[in-house]
C-alpha cells in the first residue's frame, strides 16, 4: 500500500504526457490539413490569375481585339481585311450544345434516378450500379470517337438533303448535343440518386399513408423534398457540358459560325463552340491570336465558377419555407 500513491503518480505522468502527445499530433495535422487548404486555394487563383494576366494581354497586342464580344467574325489572321477576334460565335454554340443537352438528359436522368431509388429490385440494382459507375469514368475521347465513327454518319444519311454541303452534313450542334447528353447523362444520375435517397423515409410512409399511389408519393412528395439536391445535379451537369472539349471536338468540324443560322440545317452542318478552337488551333497560334483562346479559356473559367457558385446557393437554401 506505500507504493500506491507512487504508483498513482506515475499513472498521472504517463497520463500527462499521452495528453501532450495527442495535443502535439492534433496541432501537427490541423497544420498539414491547413497548409493543403491553402495551397488548393492558391493553385486556384494562380490558375485564374495566370489565365487572365493572359488574356488581358491580348487588348494591348492588337486594337481591334477590342471587338471580341460584338461580332461573329473569328479572323485573327486578317485574311477578310482587319484582324477580328469575335467570340459571339463561340459562345453561341457552347450555349446552345449545352442547353439541348441539358434539356434532353435531364429528365432522363430524373426519370432513371426514380426508378434506381423507388422502383428497382436489389437484384437490378446491383447490376446498374457498377454500370453507372463505368459509363460515367469513360473517357471523353472514346465518346467522341464513337459519336464521330457511329453518329456522324447517320445524321449525314437523314440530314444531308437540307444542308449546303451535304457531304459535311452530320458534323455541328446536333452531334456535338448528343455527344454531351450521353457525357452529362451519368454525372446528374448519380448525384439525383443521393438527393432522393436523402429524402427521409417518413415523408414516402406518410404520403402512402395518405392514400397516394406510388406515382403520386413520387410527383407530390419525393421530388419537391429533393428539389435542392436535384437542381444542383443539372447545374453541375451543366458545368461539365459547357466545359468539355475533346469529344466535342471531333464531331464539330467548323472553323466559323455558319452563316444559316435560322434555319434548321445550322444544327447539321459544321460548327463551333468555346472549347473547340482552343483544342485544334492552340498550340498553332502566335501573339494577339495566342491571347484571344486564353481570353475564351477565361470565359469558360468565370461561367464554370459561375455554376458552382449557384449550385452551393440551391443546396444551402431549404426545401420549405
Amino acid at each position: 500500500m506505500a507504493d500506491t500513491p507512487f504508483v498513482a503518480q506515475q499513472l498521472q505522468q504517463s497520463g500527462n504526457a499521452r495528453t501532450k502527445k495527442s495535443r502535439l499530433i492534433d496541432r501537427s495535422a490541423r497544420g498539414i490539413f491547413l497548409v493543403c487548404a491553402a495551397l488548393i486555394v492558391a493553385i486556384i487563383i494562380g490558375v485564374f490569375f495566370f489565365i487572365g494576366l493572359n488574356a488581358v494581354r491580348m487588348f494591348s497586342a492588337d486594337p481591334h481585339s477590342l471587338n471580341f464580344l460584338s461580332t461573329v467574325t473569328w479572323d485573327p489572321d486578317g485574311n477578310l481585311g482587319a484582324p477580328s477576334y469575335g467570340m459571339l460565335g463561340f459562345i453561341l454554340g457552347s450555349l446552345v450544345t449545352t442547353l439541348l443537352a441539358v434539356i434532353v438528359a435531364t429528365p432522363l436522368a430524373f426519370g432513371m434516378a426514380l426508378f434506381m431509388t423507388e422502383l428497382c429490385p436489389g437484384w437490378l440494382e446491383n447490376l446498374l450500379r457498377p454500370l453507372l459507375e463505368i459509363f460515367t469514368g469513360m473517357p471523353s475521347v472514346v465518346i467522341g470517337f464513337l459519336a464521330l465513327i457511329a453518329m456522324v454518319p447517320v445524321i449525314r444519311t437523314l440530314a444531308g438533303p437540307i444542308t449546303p454541303i451535304p457531304a459535311l452534313a452530320g458534323y455541328g450542334w446536333a452531334a456535338a448535343s448528343i455527344v454531351l447528353i450521353l457525357m452529362i447523362l451519368p454525372t446528374i444520375i448519380s448525384i439525383s440518386i443521393d438527393a432522393l435517397r436523402a429524402v427521409p423515409f417518413n415523408l414516402r410512409e406518410a404520403s402512402l399513408s395518405l392514400g397516394s399511389t406510388r406515382w403520386q408519393m413520387m410527383k407530390n412528395a419525393i421530388l419537391p423534398a429533393a428539389t435542392t439536391g436535384l437542381a444542383t445535379a443539372v447545374i453541375l451537369g451543366m458545368s461539365r457540358a459547357i466545359g468539355e472539349a475533346l469529344a466535342v471536338s471531333l464531331v464539330l468540324k467548323g472553323q466559323t459560325l455558319p452563316a444559316n443560322i435560322l434555319t434548321p440545317a445550322i444544327f447539321f452542318q459544321p460548327n463551333v463552340n468555346m472549347t473547340q478552337p482552343i483544342v485544334i488551333n492552340f498550340a498553332e497560334a502566335v501573339g494577339a491570336e495566342r491571347d484571344a483562346y486564353f481570353i475564351l479559356g477565361f470565359l469558360l473559367l468565370i461561367i464554370s465558377f459561375l455554376f458552382i457558385c449557384l449550385s452551393r446557393y440551391i443546396a444551402s437554401r431549404s426545401v420549405y419555407k
